[in-house]
């Protein structure tokens, strides 16, 4: 019997790096959201972007919405993060995240955060 394909799939996963843009901290202006879907690593795919609020509380709605209604959803296999807040004190909550994309999430963070002075702010 001969082997069918039912259809080619690239070897390399789909990563969603996401950042922000520079801002003025404490301006409470609106600032770019910019997410680079890689395919694996060598290859960038696409582009996407929103805006979030500087120290506001709107970044975990507006990556879901620019994950969600992006035409690259369905490959893309993992969300990464440098950090969990964006846009100065602007705090991602990555089980919302996943909730809302149903894509896993990975957070990098250079050094281990000061709980007391997050907790202080």
């Amino acid at each position: 019997m001969e082997e069918v394909r039912f259809r080619e799939v690239k070897g390399e996963i789909r990563i969603l790096g996401i950042d922000d843009a520079p801002f003025s901290f404490k301006s409470r202006e609106k600032i770019p959201l910019i997410g680079t879907v890689f395919r694996g690593g060598d290859y960038i795919e696409g582009v996407l972007k929103t805006e979030i609020t500087v120290d506001g509380d709107d970044a975990t709605d507006r990556i879901s919405e620019m994950v969600n209604t992006s035409r690259h959803k369905q490959q893309i296999r993992v969300i990464m993060l440098d950090g969990i807040t964006v846009g100065g004190f602007n705090i991602v909550d990555l089980k919302e995240l996943f909730d809302n994309t149903g894509i896993p999430i990975i957070v990098v963070t250079r050094k281990m955060p000061d709980l007391a002075s997050i907790k202080k702010a």
